[in-house]
């Protein structure tokens, strides 16, 4: 598979085993990816993420914030290739489809889509970028039961109590 292929299994269905091939084959291996991880991720200014796996799931030192999740987010969504992945609802790779996780992305207005979450610890999360009347905003959802239902609440609230001047 293609470094794109297995980008649009990890981003799009949210395949772990994508996120642990792309660590593997990276140079130095595994440790030097998530090593790798860490300093973009002081680069950034992420003062409440520090990684110990590619993947997200619960491990004793792999933690983030919302507001890290948002600014990574915000990072990301600038690289064309990464805005055009997480904002894809469904794709072929190797005669397989691939259905976004992201049940907002293209039932909810002005949805463009980033990435799901859910461990047992972290509970259900939602990053989400959404973009009305050319006002974009990023959110996120964390610790949730209801990721989805949470987040169009909040992008309701978000379209109908501000006002961009």
């Amino acid at each position: 598979m293609t470094v794109e292929q297995l980008l649009f299994a990890l981003l799009v269905q949210s395949g772990n085993d994508a996120a642990e091939i792309l660590a593997e084959n990276y140079p130095g291996g595994r440790p030097t990816f998530i090593e790798a991880m860490n300093t973009k991720a002081a680069q950034l200014n992420l003062v409440h993420t520090h990684f110990a796996n590619p993947t997200g799931i619960d491990e004793p030192g792999h933690y983030s914030s919302a507001a890290d999740l948002a600014r990574l987010a915000s990072f990301a969504l600038k690289k064309p290739e990464f805005a055009r992945i997480v904002s894809t609802e469904n794709t072929i790779v190797s005669n397989h489809v691939l259905t976004n996780v992201n049940e907002l992305l293209g039932k909810v207005p002005g949805v463009l889509g980033v990435k799901t979450g859910f461990t047992d610890g972290a509970g259900q999360s939602l990053v989400t970028l959404v973009d009305r009347d050319n006002h974009p905003v990023i959110l996120v959802v964390l610790g949730s039961l209801d990721r989805f239902g949470d987040s169009e609440k909040l992008i309701n609230w978000v379209y109908t109590n501000f006002k961009w001047e």
